[in-house]
Order: C-alpha cells, then sequence, then structure tokens
C-alpha cells in the first residue's frame, strides 16, 4: 500500500497479489482538496475510487463490498435504467438468495437509514445488491464458463480474460445535501473533461474591435442534453423530408445554418427535493441570448422528427393532470419570448432559429 499526499489530491493505492510479483487487483482511492467556492461550500464532495481487476482465473467473479454503520434494513436504491430510481427490498430463498438480489446499475445506487445516504455513482453499468444491514456491493467483472447440458439454453458463459478498470465516485453525507448532489456529480462522472497537452506555436490572433459574448446559463435542475451544430440540411416537416429522401432531392437542399436543436432535461424526479424537485419555467429568448437572436421556436418530438402540434398523443388520467406541450404555429413568437416549463423528469426537444447575421 503507498499513500501520497499533495497539495490538490491523495491518493492511496492498494495492490493485491495472487501469485509473489504480479498484482491482480489494485484499488486507487482519491480524496481532492478542492479550495472553496464564493458561498464558502467545498467544490468537491466525493472519494473517486479506480480499479484494475484481472485477467481473472476461471469461474471467478471480483465484487467490490462497502459496509458501512447505516441502518439500512436491507433496503437499496438502484437504476436499471439509468432515468429513474426504484426501491429494492430484499428477497429471501432458500438456495438462490444471492443472485436473487443482484440489480442492473446503469448510473447510480444508493443505500440510507433515516439520516444519512451513501450514494454510489459509476461512469458504467454495473450490477449492485445489499446482501447485509449497512452493506452494498458493486460486481467489478468475472470470468464464467457454463457448458452443463440442462443449462445451455440459459447459457452463462463469459470466458473473458481481459482487464478492467471502472471507476466509482462515493458521497457519504445527509440524504438532504446527497439528494442535491447526485444527478450533477453523475453528470460529471460521465461527462468528465478530456486533458490534451500541446505546444503552443504561437500567439491567438484576436478579430478587430472588442469581442463579448454572454453565458448560456441554466437553472440548477435541468441538463443541456443537446444543442446541435447548425448547417443540417433536415426539413422541419418530416413528411416532406422523407419524401425528398425517396426522390433523391435530399442533395439539393440547403443546409440551414440558423437553426439549432435543443434538448432540455429535468433532472430530478417529483418530491426527490424541497427546492430542485419544482417545475422549472424560463425564458428561452433570453436564455439563449448569448448565441445570437431568437426568431423562433419550435417544439419537436423527442428525437426532433415531428412538430408536437401535428401529433395526437394518448392522454393518460394522472394525478397532477396533463401538461400542455407545443408552442404555438411555428414561425411565431409570443411577445417578450418564449416562456417554457420543464417538469420533473421531462424531457423537451426544440428547434430554435436565430436571426441571420
Amino acid at each position: 500500500m503507498e499513500v501520497v499526499e499533495g497539495q490538490l489530491l491523495s491518493e492511496i493505492r492498494q495492490y493485491f497479489y495472487r501469485w509473489g510479483r504480479d498484482h491482480t487487483y489494485a484499488i486507487y482511492s482519491r480524496l481532492a482538496h478542492g479550495p472553496q467556492d464564493s458561498a464558502g461550500e467545498l467544490l468537491c464532495h466525493r472519494i473517486e475510487q479506480e480499479y484494475r481487476v484481472g485477467p481473472l482465473e476461471l469461474n471467478h467473479e471480483v465484487v467490490l463490498r462497502t459496509s458501512t454503520s447505516l441502518n439500512t434494513g436491507l433496503v437499496l436504491y438502484s437504476d436499471n435504467n439509468g432515468y429513474q430510481m426504484q426501491r429494492r427490498t430484499y428477497r429471501h430463498d432458500r438456495n438462490n438468495s444471492v443472485s436473487l438480489n443482484y440489480y442492473p446499475m446503469a448510473q447510480s445506487a444508493f443505500i440510507q437509514d433515516g439520516g444519512s445516504r451513501l450514494v454510489l455513482l459509476s461512469e458504467q453499468a454495473h450490477g449492485v445488491s445489499s446482501q447485509g444491514n449497512g452493506q452494498v456491493e458493486v460486481m467489478l467483472h468475472r470470468r464464467l464458463w457454463n457448458k452443463l447440458e440442462w443449462t445451455l439454453q440459459y447459457n452463462l458463459t463469459h470466458d473473458v480474460t481481459s482487464v478492467v478498470r471502472p471507476v466509482l465516485w462515493l458521497l457519504l453525507g445527509p440524504r438532504t445535501l446527497t439528494t442535491g448532489l447526485r444527478q450533477r456529480s453523475g453528470l460529471e462522472l460521465q461527462h468528465r473533461p478530456v486533458v490534451l497537452f500541446r505546444e503552443l506555436g504561437g500567439t491567438v490572433q484576436n478579430g478587430p474591435g472588442p469581442r463579448k459574448q454572454e453565458p448560456v446559463t441554466l437553472p440548477p435542475s435541468l441538463h443541456l442534453q443537446i444543442l446541435s451544430i447548425p448547417g443540417w440540411k433536415y426539413s422541419s416537416n418530416h413528411t416532406v423530408h422523407l419524401k425528398n429522401l425517396q426522390k433523391g432531392h435530399y442533395r439539393r437542399a440547403k443546409a440551414d445554418f440558423r437553426r439549432v436543436l435543443l434538448r432540455l432535461h429535468h433532472l430530478y424526479e417529483a418530491g426527490e427535493h424541497q427546492a430542485l424537485s419544482r417545475p422549472v419555467t424560463m425564458n428561452l429568448q433570453s436564455v439563449l441570448r448569448g448565441l445570437g437572436s431568437v426568431v423562433a421556436v419550435e417544439e419537436r418530438s423527442l428525437t426532433g422528427t415531428w412538430d408536437v402540434n401535428s401529433l395526437h398523443r394518448w392522454s393518460w388520467k394522472t394525478e397532477d393532470g396533463h401538461h400542455h406541450r407545443g408552442l404555438g404555429p411555428p414561425g411565431s413568437l409570443p411577445s417578450g419570448g418564449p416562456n417554457v416549463t420543464i417538469h420533473p423528469k421531462e424531457i423537451r426537444t426544440f428547434f430554435i432559429h436565430f436571426q441571420e447575421q
């Protein structure tokens, strides 16, 4: 084991050996000494653990188990689709209780009691389980070989001699604090910055006159999923677009450099957080002012294919009622710009048309 301390980061390196010289497993635990922001809060609230596992011997599974003093009652929460959390209660079985209580973890999982919560965030999918009170375990790697005749229709063979290097972030704290941090921290793990080094060959040439650009800032409960690069030739009318493709006229279409695809996602579930789970209303013209002058907004279906005003959706009877979708006919803006409301866990997609410069 090695302990390396620095001004910005402390790292604990643990090596586990199967034979005398080559280590099979390694755990690198990192804790950043982050500065405080303007509000006096730490910019880093997590412990990062990176693992090196493999190659494994045949019929072996590697599981990382974390034990805490939390009184969880064998209840686990995991996101089986990377979108919403599901409560997983322990199911007792005389012969198969271990695998019966393993669940998929696409991005995050947590255990909690009345006051505290331990959150696990992952950059890739894993299996996760809680086999004991206050415990949570993650399947890091496995190598199985199964040739039994009675299981051929459920072949579990996974004979891979690879080496994996998964990364987990751990957050431990009060439930109110970790609830607000889990969604944002998950995005930071999924979209970590890529650091590139290069030699500067010269100075940056600035254009004539002062250049000032306003930042595009969203409320903390919203995530910008897509803001596409303009210039594509897709027609706003999907039927017309299909006809152009069938007739071979798509090459004649002119690229629309004034239109971008915008997709907004509300990160939090209803009732998950006292403040961040509320619907968010914002003015798209005001938010996107730093990119240019917005002249028209069209709301589209999730993939951007259809205009929502032309769709006939099924109406579901829900407790909070149906949320109206659509901003009116394309090509027009209400006075003051379009106000858009994003409800908890809602995803809305728009075509934004900017004024030609």
